[in-house]
C-alpha cells in the first residue's frame, strides 16, 4: 500500500507542478489564462464529445492484432500495472484530473499561445505537439501517438479558444484508458 500511495503522490505533485508551470510561463509571457478557463456547460459538453475520438483510438490499441500496436499495449499494460496495479478507482480519477489540468495548462495554455504570438498558429500547435510527444515517449509510435494527440488537444484549444475542451477531453480519457488498462491487467 505504501508503493501506491508514494505512486498516487508523487504522480499528482508531477502533474500539478506541470500545471503551476504553465501558470508561471504564461504570467511570464503576458498569456490571459483567465479567459482561457471560463467553464460553461457548452464548454464542458465539448470536452466530453472530443473525449470520443480519443476513445476509439483506444478500441483499436485494444483490439488489434497489428505486431506494433500489440507491442504498444503490451508495453503500456506493464506501465500500468506497475504503476497503478493497486491504485483505487479515486486516485485514478484524481490522477487523471491532475494530468488533464496541469498538462493542458502548459501545453495548450502557455506554451501553444506563447509561440503562436511568435510564429503562425499551426507552427505552434505542431511544435507543441512534439513537444508533448516527446514527454510522453515510452517508444517510437508511443511517441507517435502521443503527438497526433497533442495535435488534437491544439486543435480543440485553438478552435473553442479556450482549455476547457481539452481538458476535460484529456483527464476523461485518462480517467478511463487508466481504469480500463488496470482491470486488463488485474484480469491477466
Amino acid at each position: 500500500m505504501e508503493s501506491s500511495a508514494r505512486t498516487f503522490g508523487l504522480a499528482i505533485l508531477f502533474e500539478t507542478g506541470l500545471g503551476f508551470l504553465g501558470v508561471f510561463l504564461a504570467w511570464g509571457g503576458g498569456v490571459p489564462l483567465s479567459s482561457l478557463l471560463v467553464v460553461t456547460p457548452v464548454a464542458l459538453e465539448r470536452g466530453l464529445i472530443a473525449t470520443f475520438p480519443l476513445l476509439a483510438m483506444l478500441m483499436v490499441l485494444t483490439l488489434s492484432r497489428w505486431s506494433p500496436l500489440v507491442d504498444l499495449r503490451h508495453q503500456t499494460e506493464a506501465i500500468v500495472r506497475m504503476l497503478f496495479a493497486k491504485s483505487s478507482w479515486l486516485e485514478l480519477a484524481l490522477i487523471s484530473l491532475a494530468a488533464g489540468v496541469g498538462e493542458e495548462l502548459l501545453f495548450r495554455g502557455a506554451l501553444q499561445p506563447l509561440l503562436a504570438s511568435w510564429f503562425h498558429p499551426l507552427i505552434a500547435i505542431g511544435v507543441v505537439s512534439l513537444l508533448f510527444g516527446l514527454v510522453h515517449a515510452m517508444s517510437l509510435l508511443y511517441f507517435l501517438g502521443a503527438t497526433a494527440v497533442g495535435l488534437y488537444f491544439g486543435w480543440l484549444a485553438m478552435a473553442y479558444g479556450d482549455l476547457i475542451a481539452p481538458m476535460v477531453a484529456h483527464g476523461f480519457y485518462d480517467f478511463i484508458a487508466l481504469t480500463y488498462m488496470q482491470h486488463r491487467t488485474r484480469r491477466a
